[in-house]
């Protein structure tokens, strides 16, 4: 028997470890368009801007008000963004530890499940991610169903729409996905238990989310209209279009989730088995412990095939081992079945830490020979911490750094009222002025909609009351991210009087439209 004494202290280790890992990793390396995604956000929702209303928002607005937090408590920091994502990796880790606890899983099993979860959770980003944090506040809402059934305490099913509708507003994807299969599974509990009592805490769980959810619309006065435009029409043609142009590969299929399949499967087929041959199997919880972790499973599957990013849901690999274990317990294999599971799980666990840990392959760093680590916070000291290694600085002999140098040593020196074009957002951040850039990200086809989209004059409009809301005299675009902002800036240009703006380009590394006489 292990003693309280050693179990504490194992969990405390193991906290620890989550977070150090967590914070070591995200702040070795950068890929820009991910990296500083809500860096600034973070800084002007805490500064009274919100998503919606100062800039274009597709995906994340519950990340940039937690951001904020953490911002508002440690200072705007690099060490307190990413605490951001140590504090989540560590959370994802303690629940599913909880969860195996709960479920039975010996001790030493348990810890070693959410020891590999904590190395495959968050570690690949390090920094605030909306797929990773949509996935884990899912996952929540789904162990809060578990939880709501083994303890039969009504505030998890009260839990489960609020976690729910956190994940929904980091990423609607997988989030959705979850849900969905979520209110299919709770319905077939309705019909297999009968048991209504869990409605009112639930609905209670709902009526409060959208009581903040309105809220939050009123406080920062945001149109119904806008919400709908940014949030839900213009994600639905980015979905749309990677539906119709889905490409069903073997390596895409198959190859690159091999260790994910070759857990699922099996539990698939045991939970399957159960069902048509063990009496009284559905009426069971553990039917709809498995039932609903197979699904969310399948469904971050599904969303991953969709999503363009690098693959992240490894993290499955040591959680669905866990439920894998359990369904073997009892039977006449389990100790050859619990070594092979282990096994599996441990290698997986070493071979994707090394390529999306090690390699930051999610930084696109993967079989790049790093030969210098430049120290961010010489950029400036808001990013001591942060190990700044990218694959362009890399293969640019440091003309990213020198570039990065010039953009703030020019903005750092206007005084007018910009508006700003980059992937480097965190220049707001770490001048401690207003920017107003209009999206935390730029890609025409993802980021905001392309000119082809059906909502981009919308995305023009939003950009023009920008201008006109917040009096911008200058609009700078960094070089490197295109042509298509430029001709965007242009048209913006046809609402104000003819040949009332100048541009330039300042050093090789910004293009200026001085608009200042546009509002005379």
């Amino acid at each position: 028997m292990l003693s309280n004494t050693y179990k504490i202290l194992s969990v405390i280790l193991l906290s620890a470890f989550a977070i150090i890992i967590n914070n070591y990793y995200g702040s070795l390396g950068v890929l820009p368009i991910n990296t500083f995604s809500y860096f600034d956000t973070g800084f002007r929702v805490l500064n009274g801007e919100a998503p919606f209303v100062d800039y274009w928002t597709i995906s994340g607005p519950f990340i940039d008000f937690l951001q904020s937090v953490y911002f508002s408590i440690l200072g705007v920091s690099w060490n307190s963004y990413v605490l951001n994502g140590s504090i989540i990796n560590v959370a994802i880790t303690l629940v599913c530890l909880s969860l195996f606890l709960r479920l039975g899983i010996n001790f030493k099993y348990s810890v070693f499940y959410a020891f590999c979860i904590a190395i495959l959770a968050n570690p690949s980003m390090g920094t605030p991610f909306p797929d990773h944090f949509s996935s884990f506040f899912s996952l929540m809402a789904i162990i809060s169903f578990i939880f709501a059934l083994e303890t039969k305490k009504n505030y998890f099913w009260f839990l489960i729409p609020i976690l729910f509708f956190i994940a929904f507003f980091c990423k609607q994807t997988p989030a959705a996905y979850v849900n969905l299969i979520f209110i299919f599974n709770l319905i077939i509990y309705l019909l297999i238990r009968k048991d209504f009592n869990f409605l009112k805490p639930i609905l209670f769980g709902v009526f409060i989310s959208f009581i903040f959810f309105f809220s939050f619309f009123w406080l920062y006065k945001i149109e119904l209209s806008s919400f709908l435009t940014q949030y839900f029409l213009f994600p639905k043609t980015i979905g749309l279009y990677r539906a119709t142009e889905w490409n069903f590969t073997f390596n895409k299929l198959v190859s690159n989730l091999k260790f994910i399949h070759v857990i699922l499967l099996p539990l698939i087929f045991i939970f399957l088995k159960k069902f048509f041959l063990e009496d009284n199997y559905k009426n069971k919880n553990e039917f709809f412990y498995n039932l609903n972790i197979i699904s969310y499973s399948i469904s971050l599957i599904f969303h991953q095939l969709l999503t363009l990013n690098f693959i992240f849901i490894f993290f499955l690999i040591p959680l669905l081992s866990a439920f894998l274990h359990l369904n073997i317990e009892k039977k006449n294999y389990s100790k050859i079945g619990h070594i092979l599971v282990l096994s599996i799980c441990l290698i997986a666990t070493i071979k994707y830490h090394l390529r999306f840990n090690e390699q930051r392959k999610m930084h696109v760093l993967e079989n790049i020979k790093i030969e210098k680590i430049y120290k961010a916070k010489e950029i400036s000291p808001k990013l001591e911490g942060l190990k700044w290694i990218s694959r362009y600085n890399v293969l640019s002999n440091g003309e990213e750094i020198r570039k990065v140098q010039k953009i703030k040593e020019v903005l750092d020196k206007e005084r007018g009222k910009i508006m700003f074009f980059s992937n480097y957002n965190f220049f707001s951040s770490i001048l401690n002025k207003p920017l107003n850039s209009p999206n935390r990200w730029y890609g025409s086809d993802v980021s905001h909609p392309a000119k082809n989209n059906q909502y981009y004059n919308n995305y023009l409009m939003f950009n023009y009351n920008l201008i006109l809301k917040k009096r911008i005299d200058k609009i700078y675009i960094e070089t490197d991210i295109g042509s298509y902002y430029t001709n965007m800036t242009d048209e913006i240009l046809n609402f104000f009087p003819k040949g009332c703006s100048k541009n330039e380009k300042i050093e090789d590394v910004l293009i200026l439209y001085d608009i200042s006489n546009c509002f005379k």
